[in-house]
């Protein structure tokens, strides 16, 4: 995870430590991931907050707890610092806008971004592709999923799902509800579409009946820390992805 250095400026702080992580302006065809634990960036909530936008700060402000507020209020905003490492600007520059379906645009520029978290850890993509999501969960989960099953896989990744035992079975379903949160991201859709309604191999291209028209995705599986499980979908002309290493404090 991207941990901070030692100035005393956050915007300073952020971009040396994505520097340092190898975070670049990206080329055509290329993605990084980028993955932060936000509460060891908690000293720098007030100024984190500045970045938002208005309703970015009402959301934050609906939380009941401070430590999920903390956590929205700086996940969105090292967001903002990994998108303006990639397009060489300030964070204040970063032109990043959402769409009524509330999926993210970076107008005037080739970049598509996505980000998730889960409690204090963030996942961050960005790169020059047409489409774009990432998912981050817990493991293990704070609820049983087996009660999901029938709402999260189609007939087909049920059966298989159905032939394992209880431990590696609720790893795979969550697993495969990454995919599919990753991949209704990416197509810009949501919850909209059910997620039961298509499939999601890893590696596989996925279209969705709301979308036969435009381009297809694929979707794979994130190596993350223990603890947690992700997914980066992307459009087809994603020719490789880098997932930013831990630094030292």
């Amino acid at each position: 995870m991207i941990r901070p250095a030692s100035q005393d400026n956050f915007a300073d702080r952020a971009q040396r430590a994505l520097v340092a992580s190898g975070l670049a302006p990206p080329h055509a065809g290329e993605v990084s991931v980028v993955m932060f634990d936000t509460s060891e960036w908690s000293a720098f909530q007030s100024e984190a907050c500045g970045w938002l936008r208005d309703h970015e700060r009402a959301r934050a402000a609906r939380f009941r707890f401070d430590r999920d507020r903390s956590a929205y209020v700086l996940a969105h905003a090292l967001w903002r610092a990994v998108l303006a490492v990639s397009l060489a600007r300030a964070p204040r520059e970063v032109p990043l806008d959402f769409l009524p379906s509330g999926q993210p645009n970076l107008p005037g520029t080739s970049l598509a971004t996505s980000l998730s978290h889960s409690g204090p850890v963030a996942l961050v993509a960005v790169g020059v592709v047409r489409m774009l999501g990432v998912d981050l969960e817990r493991w293990p989960p704070r609820i049983a999923l087996d009660e999901l099953l029938p709402a999260i896989c189609t007939p087909g990744e049920a059966e298989v799902l159905g032939r394992l035992s209880p431990g590696p079975r609720e790893r795979a379903l969550l697993q495969l509800w990454t995919r599919k949160e990753a991949l209704l991201k990416a197509f810009g859709t949501g919850l909209a579409q059910a997620p039961a309604a298509f499939g999601a191999m890893a590696g596989e291209p996925v279209r969705l009946a709301s979308h036969t028209e435009g381009p297809p995705c694929r979707v794979l599986d994130l190596a993350l820390p223990a603890g947690r499980l992700g997914a980066l979908a992307t459009s087809l002309d994603m020719d490789q992805y880098r997932l930013l290493a831990p630094l030292a404090g």
